[in-house]
């Protein structure tokens, strides 16, 4: 599978179950004693096998996320895709993809009511020719659902899953309600700086390292900020702008897992039925799970030997349903960048010139 021993990879997936998880809590969790539990996890440090990174909360921020799925002719055209999601200040993730759709899928968080500037910008890069076809959706208030890889289901020993998709799928299961956001949204936008936005940055690259080893990061950057500052501005940051944490790792780690896309439509009660599942006894892999009305968008890690079951099972209650396979090794996530933000009018830059000709230029 890796490098890594099952000792280390269950290590690795008692992580993700809880990014925030002291040793203590992982000594109880997974074989081992302290002093081991601490080496091991100082190599997986050093090693930069995970990274424990802050997921934002788009609702409080005054952000949307519109999501891309771009078809390209050649590999030239993946490149200066890839340099389009660098030069824009909003991207979020990046991955080469090839299936249903073979070229490029973006995603970016754009101030609200600014998803238009995303559509024209992915039109121009038709005229030009870098894209032949392409399909820009938004979340907008629908759930979205994570899971994580699970100790339940891993055996360390053989290194295997083990997991019955079609039990799972047809379980019964009690309904869910769609939780939708609460409050004024871009509340935080009351009072968040520049200087708020490089300690938001520094959660998002590894959340996990020290308050001094974040504060000489964004020293290094020629913001200058007090350990006392940083500390009481990062319990308001946590509170209002950050939704949770994900563990990000390296491809090394898990190299027999693969990432895919699953999208279609279904019936409502299909729909409400997984989102339910989800929410009371998620599937032990990591997955990101969104449904509207009568959609579903399913992107998920897990072994190959894994795929065909839920794709079978899914195909039988899906209709068009694509698959598109991500990758993961030339896949890039992007942290907020601090001069998106206008101090000044306390919001977000939204002109064409930000979202649009500087990024083509």
């Amino acid at each position: 599978m890796s490098g890594l021993s099952g000792a280390y990879l269950s290590l690795l997936m008692a992580i993700q179950e809880d990014p925030r998880s002291t040793v203590s809590d992982l000594v109880e969790r997974v074989p081992g004693s302290k002093p081991t539990i601490i080496k091991r996890l100082k190599y997986l440090r050093e090693k930069r096998i995970f990274l424990v990174q802050a997921l934002l909360n788009y609702h409080n921020l005054g952000l949307e996320a519109v999501d891309v799925l771009i078809d390209t002719k050649t590999l030239d055209d993946v490149t200066r895709l890839e340099e389009v999601a660098t030069n824009h200040p909003y991207t979020v993730y990046r991955s080469r993809c090839f299936g249903s759709h073979n070229g490029m899928f973006l995603q970016f968080r754009v101030p609200f009511g600014t998803k238009t500037f995303v559509e024209d910008l992915i039109d121009l890069l038709q005229e030009e020719g870098v894209i032949t076809s392409s399909e820009v959706f938004t979340i907008g208030g629908e759930p979205t659902i994570r899971s994580f890889m699970r100790l339940s289901a891993w055996n360390a020993e053989s290194m295997s899953w083990k997991f019955d998709w079609k039990s799972w799928l047809e379980s019964r299961v009690e309904p869910v309600r769609f939780s939708t956001p609460k409050g004024k949204s871009g509340k935080a936008l009351e009072w968040l700086t520049k200087s708020d936005l490089h300690t938001l940055q520094q959660l998002m690259l590894d959340g996990k390292r020290s308050h001094t080893e974040m504060i000489r990061s964004i020293e290094e950057q020629g913001v200058s900020i007090t350990p006392q500052t940083f500390g009481r501005r990062l319990r308001m940051i946590e509170e209002d702008c950050v939704s949770s944490y994900r563990v990000a790792l390296d491809p090394i780690a898990f190299d027999t897992i693969t990432s895919v896309l699953v999208r279609g439509k279904a019936k409502k009660k299909f729909l409400k039925d997984l989102y339910s599942r989800m929410s009371r006894n998620p599937i032990p892999f990591e997955s990101t799970l969104r449904v509207s009305d009568d959609e579903l968008f399913w992107s998920m890690r897990m072994p190959p030997s894994h795929l065909s079951s839920l794709l079978t099972n899914l195909h039988s209650n899906l209709e068009g349903m694509t698959v598109t396979l991500l990758d993961y090794s030339q896949s890039f996530a992007y942290s907020i960048w601090p001069e998106t933000l206008d101090e000044d009018a306390q919001e977000w830059k939204k002109s064409k010139e930000f979202l649009i000709d500087q990024v083509l230029n």
